[in-house]
């Protein structure tokens, strides 16, 4: 879900949410429109097959479970909400985790010599102490324009907490949007019914 680039849609316009909420799914629902029996007349006046729409809910082992559109309903409003804030959860848990572990790290090595030094504390191999002043960016040297810092000068941990605060920020993006979306039962059913008619399951 964090993967998804939001900058290649234009939420203002009815199908570009549409195709995003499409893609955003695809871990969870998949959408199958078909022809039915019936008829009706498109803007030309000539008579079409009218379309129907299949909800599938992808469960563990590739399973696919049939859902109507209150099921539907029951997932978007409820169980996609958790699933974006467990996630959220996740990520905070970790971040918070990674800066904890740079905490510890600091206060060790650091001791007595405060900002001015670090050293190897007597528990900690120097294999153990290298790999860990490594991987918090310690040994390199830093070269930064503007105080805007490249990615290919950041440390191990500097990459890794920036991209759980992305994934943090991205999932509350995606959270206001969806809300914004499919907060009534009728906001779910127009979405619905522009999968059916408008969606191109060809792209």
């Amino acid at each position: 879900m964090e993967d998804i680039d939001l900058t290649r849609y234009n939420f203002n316009y009815e199908i570009q949410y549409v195709q995003f909420m499409v893609e955003l799914l695809k871990p969870y629902i998949e959408f199958q429109s078909f022809d039915t029996d019936e008829k009706k007349n498109n803007l030309a006046g000539e008579s079409v097959p009218k379309k129907a729409l299949r909800i599938f809910l992808k469960k563990e082992n590739g399973i696919q479970e049939s859902i109507d559109e209150n099921g539907f309903i029951q997932f978007i409003q409820v169980d996609f909400s958790n699933i974006r804030h467990d996630m959220k959860v996740m990520y905070i848990d970790e971040l918070k985790k990674e800066q904890k572990y740079k905490t510890e790290f600091d206060t060790i090595t650091r001791g007595h010599l405060g900002r001015r030094g670090r050293s190897k504390p007597h528990n900690m191999s120097t294999a153990e102490y290298d790999k860990k002043l490594k991987y918090y960016g310690y040994n390199i040297e830093r070269v930064s324009i503007n105080h805007t810092e490249p990615l290919s000068q950041m440390s191990s941990y500097e990459l890794k907490t920036r991209t759980l605060k992305l994934n943090v920020e991205k999932l509350e993006q995606i959270g206001k949007i969806c809300f914004q979306n499919t907060k009534t039962i009728q906001d779910v059913l127009l979405f619905l019914n522009n999968v059916k008619d408008h969606y191109n399951f060809n792209q």
